[in-house]
């Protein structure tokens, strides 16, 4: 589905949107991709990040995007990669106004899958998160044009333009050095960090907390212990309100319905997932929704 359409403060937004039903590619599963012209006062709101990675691919202008309250500053030939369970939000610079490419998606390749996980390990502060390479604005843009045409081996051409982003993506982290804030410096805090990027990304998959000791070769005794010591904070809680943080931006996207929320994030039942959501917030979900309308 193509649209020009004007929204609020933006200029025009170009998007073709599958998030009910994604375009399945050898890659990836598409769920959209699109263009964003803004004005200087745009601001895109913090929204949450289901179970998807997104590139944002600055083609005009300057931004800050915030990850997790995390601001990055970037400008004209940055690529800035989300990962799975981030909440995003973009700010348009007031004298140069942002113009962006977006393309959001699900892995559908075993390698890539590893090779990104690799990534969102490696890259996990937000603030690491930009490369370059001016051949994916070129496939991108070919990619938004070919999703609406009719021309014969269309498909073909769009497996190919998604594989080829996917490496192109691949080999810029390979090239760049991650960067080590020194405040993970050491083994334990390193290991807590790895943690916590781990349950960020993986908040839409993970049923119990002892299915991540497979992940780290550790027993969840070990793992538990070491976080208390270093964050003062017990790991179950880390895991708890993040869960409960995706829960409260899903209901403020009003998409989903509160059994389909608590389904997502693999809760028991709607009960235990209310129960949990009104101790946390001291509002039911139903009362969250009907407060975020006002």
């Amino acid at each position: 589905m193509l649209g020009v359409i004007t929204i609020n403060k933006v200029d025009f937004h170009l998007s073709h949107a599958y998030f009910s039903n994604p375009l399945k590619f050898d890659s990836i599963l598409l769920l959209q991709i699109g263009r964003m012209f803004c004005k200087g006062d745009t601001v895109i709101e913090p929204h949450i990040h289901t179970n998807l990675y997104e590139l944002t691919i600055v083609t005009d202008g300057k931004a800050v995007i915030s990850t997790n309250d995390v601001p990055t500053q970037v400008k004209k030939g940055d690529i800035y990669l989300s990962h799975p369970g981030d909440i995003h939000k973009i700010e348009s610079d007031r004298d140069e106004p942002l113009k962006y490419d977006f393309f959001a998606f699900r892995l559908n390749n075993q390698e890539f899958t590893e090779a990104f996980q690799k990534i969102a390990q490696d890259y996990a502060l937000p603030n690491t998160r930009l490369f370059h390479d001016d051949r994916i604005r070129s496939l991108i843009g070919n990619a938004i044009t070919e999703l609406d045409s009719d021309d014969r081996y269309k498909d073909e051409l769009l497996n190919l333009l998604f594989k080829q982003i996917m490496i192109y993506v691949i080999r810029g982290f390979e090239n760049i050095t991650p960067k080590k804030n020194s405040a993970y410096a050491r083994k334990s805090e390193l290991l807590c960090q790895r943690l916590m990027n781990y349950i960020d990304t993986h908040i839409y998959s993970i049923k119990n907390l002892e299915e991540i000791c497979p992940v780290f070769n550790y027993s969840y005794g070990y793992l538990s212990s070491v976080y208390k010591k270093t964050t003062s904070n017990t790991l179950f809680d880390y895991f708890h309100g993040k869960r409960l943080e995706a829960a409260r931006f899903l209901l403020m996207e009003n998409r989903l319905s509160i059994t389909e929320i608590s389904e997502l994030l693999n809760y028991t039942s709607v009960y235990s997932f209310s129960k949990a959501f009104k101790e946390y917030y001291g509002l039911s979900p139903k009362n969250y929704k009907i407060f975020n309308k006002k």
